[in-house]
């Protein structure tokens, strides 16, 4: 992964750490979102120099327009947490707020890769959306497995199990 610092594999490992967590407080803020809702567990692989992989249970709700993604650790502790809308989206991580033109460029500075948000809806209502540098396989979907690799440039892999 060219010019990815070691602030920003800090950073990755904080908003991944933050995705497999659930909110360590009672009281929580959810965005208003019109779509679909989704949980599991995420891991994401980036084939660069080194090598970065991380993984972490999600909560991901709304459309790739408005939304909202989780990321919570193995012990139920909330990494970072996603919130987007056509015109932002703000990373929260360690309690401090990140702004971001869009979701896909928050995406892109979180896990070094550039992953495909907006496929990535398509992919788990099972359609099959193409995406630049993306191959994905959904014969396992019915079992709630969708895993998809990135070919060009960067090379990435990304599996979604969703919980059933």
């Amino acid at each position: 992964m060219t010019g990815f610092s070691t602030h920003g594999m800090r950073t990755l490992l904080l908003v991944l750490t933050l995705l497999l967590s659930a909110c360590a407080s009672p009281s929580r803020q959810q965005v208003q979102t019109v779509g679909s809702h989704w949980q599991g567990r995420l891991a994401v692989k980036v084939f660069s120099t080194p090598v970065q992989a991380f993984s972490a249970d999600f909560d991901l709700q709304g459309s790739p327009d408005a939304g909202e993604l989780t990321l919570i650790s193995p012990l139920g502790t909330t990494l970072a947490r996603m919130r987007w809308t056509p015109s932002t989206a703000t990373l929260n991580a360690q309690g401090q707020d990140r702004q971001f033109g869009s979701i896909q460029e928050l995406a892109r500075q979180v896990t070094g890769a550039d992953l495909p948000v907006t496929s990535l809806f398509a992919w788990l209502e099972g359609r099959d959306e193409a995406a630049d540098g993306w191959q994905v396989d959904l014969q396992d979907l019915a079992q709630g497995r969708i895993q998809a690799r990135h070919v060009e440039a960067v090379q990435a892999d990304l599996k979604i199990i969703l919980d059933r």
